[in-house]
């Protein structure tokens, strides 16, 4: 009896200790992915509907936007001289915008801000972003309701610019960006976690 009341004791022991470290390394793996997002600034572009004559449009706008993102954006140095920029040029991008719409024969009108907003997993090209809140310049056409496309603005991962990824993330960082594989179970835990406290 007391045999197996020691071995139960000690199932319990390595039942909680794998638990307290699988737990461990999920905070850890999401405080990493907090770093990441720290240094990223995206862009989100919020089309006016699901109609494929409104996706044209989002796509066409996107396409004109990142033709002209050093006139509207400049060379951004760091992620917030990135923000800086956007903020100050708010103005600047939201008639930009409104101009190209117009000039596609829309009638619908852009509206821009730089908000903090959440973003699941999402992959762009051979970089995964794991999910969080980033700050991002979103462009929202018309009422705004249909499906959206991102980027990365800084670092510049969708357009030409003079900063390089390596230059902005650590060793760390790029694992996790490039490695999606390999980390694709984190990735969903980090998104539950951060679905809870979204939630709080």
């Amino acid at each position: 009896m007391r045999k197996i009341f020691t071995s139960h004791l000690f199932s319990k022991a390595v039942i909680t200790l794998f638990i307290f470290c699988f737990l461990s390394s999920c905070v850890q793996f999401s405080a990493q992915c907090s770093e990441i997002s720290d240094k990223v600034l995206r862009l989100h572009i919020l089309a006016n509907s699901d109609s494929s004559s409104d996706q044209q449009l989002k796509l066409e706008l996107r396409d004109r936007i990142l033709e002209n993102s050093q006139e509207l954006l400049g060379k951004p140095l760091s992620k917030s001289d990135a923000v800086y920029c956007a903020q100050s040029r708010i103005g600047d991008i939201e008639r930009f915008c409104n101009d190209e719409l117009k000039k596609m024969g829309s009638s619908c009108t852009a509206s821009c801000e730089i908000t903090k907003m959440y973003f699941n997993t999402r992959t762009y090209d051979d970089s995964t972003m794991p999910a969080g809140f980033y700050d991002a310049l979103r462009i929202k056409i018309g009422r705004g309701e249909g499906k959206n496309w991102w980027c990365v603005l800084f670092p510049p991962i969708c357009l030409s610019g003079a900063v390089e990824e390596k230059e902005v993330f650590s060793e760390d960082d790029e694992d996790i960006l490039k490695n999606e594989e390999e980390y694709e179970f984190q990735f969903k835990v980090v998104e539950v976690f951060d679905y809870i406290k979204s939630l709080l």
